[in-house]
């Protein structure tokens, strides 16, 4: 409360204003904090903090994909809309699934690595044990870069291989770190397979193998638990010359 009080009129008083009237979680909560830290903005009037002013800050921050982070939190937080770079697909030379499964075999990263590719974790998912129940594995929560144990980004039931449902059963994922799990992995990959594959180029590829055995679009999105398929096919799903090929072959003979 004394944090509040000492700076009337600032960028920071007026995102707890904005924030405290509203059910949001911790770590969104979080999140948005970390951007007017980011942006160096806590202490800036709120008079000043124009767009053109707030655009220019944004413009110091190199990576596209953060800077569109920073300016959606900034008009969730303290309602000021400043344009966003559009945000495009990562493009991964992706591996086969059996290419991944026998790199991964013998790995100690094979539980996280697996997760990713069979149940389309994202890495801090696959950090702790989700439930199971039968072959359907309930993405409910997710270990932070910072330890934490939060709600994931997005959550649901995800439908897996009956002898992967049995082999996750077995995990027990102890207490490993962001950096650890994702170093692990594209060490894995760079050494059995040749490729510079970071973790989230496996939520992509399981992603881009549902599109390739038929799935409908529906099935695609709550498998990847995204709330609009335009999401999961726009960002996720990678089409190669020989995909749209076989797909024609497949259609008209």
């Amino acid at each position: 409360m004394e944090l509040r009080q000492s700076m009337p009129g600032t960028v920071l008083e007026l995102a707890y204003k904005r924030l405290d009237e509203r059910a949001i979680k911790d770590n969104t909560y979080r999140s948005y904090l970390q951007t007017l830290r980011a942006l160096e903005i806590e202490d800036l009037p709120v008079e000043k903090a124009t767009v053109r002013e707030l655009s220019k800050r944004l413009n110091t921050i190199i990576t596209a994909s953060t800077r569109r982070k920073h300016a959606v939190n900034l008009q969730a937080c303290i309602g000021i809309k400043v344009s966003t770079p559009t945000p495009k697909q990562k493009v991964y030379e992706l591996p086969t699934v059996q290419e991944v499964r026998e790199a991964f075999a013998d790995s100690k990263y094979r539980p996280h690595a697996y997760s990713m590719l069979f149940a389309g974790m994202r890495i801090g998912e696959s950090l702790v044990n989700q439930p199971l129940k039968g072959n359907i594995i309930t993405i409910d929560r997710q270990r932070t870069p910072q330890n934490d144990i939060t709600p994931p980004k997005t959550s649901g039931p995800v439908f897996v291989p009956e002898w992967f449902a049995a082999e996750y059963a077995t995990y027990e994922l102890g207490r490993i770190n962001h950096a650890t799990v994702y170093r692990g992995v594209k060490r894995c990959a760079k050494r059995n397979l040749g490729l510079e594959l970071n973790p989230h180029a496996l939520r992509h590829l399981f992603a881009t193998e549902l599109v390739r055995a038929g799935v409908s679009p529906e099935v695609l999105r709550r498998q990847c638990r995204h709330h609009d398929v335009a999401v999961s096919l726009r960002y996720y799903v990678q089409v190669t010359d020989d995909d749209v090929t076989s797909g024609v072959a497949k259609a008209f003979g």
